[in-house]
């Protein structure tokens, strides 16, 4: 890559993208966020971090998206929580805003009205385990080792890859390469059983209810791993995305 020529670059994503810039959200859990692990990776890139926590491919469909050389999309992981349908390769083709994959289609068509010339990349979801967050111990989700609405995340991360295909557009391939999974996303999840705390791997913690009112935070400093709540990577969880990320960027531009 031509270390003189900027690039301009445009992430766009949920919680992994938006809390790169806002780490105190993270409790300083994480020191650096996996965009800014591929700004020193690839110093000439020019990042504008839109990020939107929380955000599923829906929420993008009325989003104003900024011109750029360069866009990166990481999306899926809220979709599928909240058991929107993944849809079809036919949903993909037709645009069906009422699925994840047709709005994923969409988004796609967005980035191209605002930079018809740019490249984009597009990431997948990675597993997960039961999430807690850190600031609101009742907004909680269940891990990946279970469907949601019938559809096993794993299933949603593969069809994404499909759809881009269709449309040759590069992928990084996160879920299968990352190595993140609900053995490894903590150490250990605390968890109250009668009148004491134990700490507990994955799957003993699973049918063990967590009590907002009444428990302890599940994962301490000492329980991450890949990530820190069971959801959002830790620095070593985001260095290893950065480096998935970094590697096609360089294969696509450089």
């Amino acid at each position: 890559m031509n270390d003189k020529k900027e690039i301009r670059w445009c992430a766009i994503g949920d919680s992994f993208t938006y809390l790169n810039d806002h780490l105190d959200e993270t409790g300083y859990r994480v020191t650096k966020g996996y965009l800014s692990r591929i700004l020193e990776k690839i110093p000439n890139l020019r990042l504008k971090n839109i990020g939107i926590n929380g955000s599923t491919f829906r929420d993008w469909i009325t989003q104003a998206i900024p011109e750029a050389d360069l866009y990166t999309v990481l999306l899926g992981t809220n979709d599928w929580h909240q058991g929107i349908p993944i849809g079809t390769e036919t949903d993909f083709i037709n645009r069906n805003a009422q699925t994840i994959l047709g709005t994923l289609g969409i988004l796609l068509d967005h980035i191209r009205e605002a930079a018809p010339k740019a490249r984009i990349i597009v990431g997948n979801p990675v597993e997960r385990t039961d999430f807690v967050y850190l600031w609101d111990f009742n907004n909680i989700a269940q891990g990946s080792y279970m469907p949601e609405n019938g559809q096993m995340l794993s299933s949603l991360s593969s069809s994404i890859l499909r759809c881009c295909e269709l449309e040759h557009i590069p992928t990084v391939n996160c879920h299968d390469l990352s190595g993140f999974t609900p053995e490894n996303a903590v150490r250990f999840k605390r968890v109250r059983r009668g009148n004491h705390l134990e700490d507990l791997v994955y799957p003993d913690y699973i049918d063990i209810p967590f009590s907002p009112e009444n428990d302890p935070y599940p994962y301490p400093i000492e329980a991450a791993w890949m990530t820190y709540d069971g959801l959002h990577p830790t620095d070593d969880g985001f260095e290893i995305l950065a480096n998935l990320f970094a590697t096609r960027i360089h294969e696509i531009i450089g």
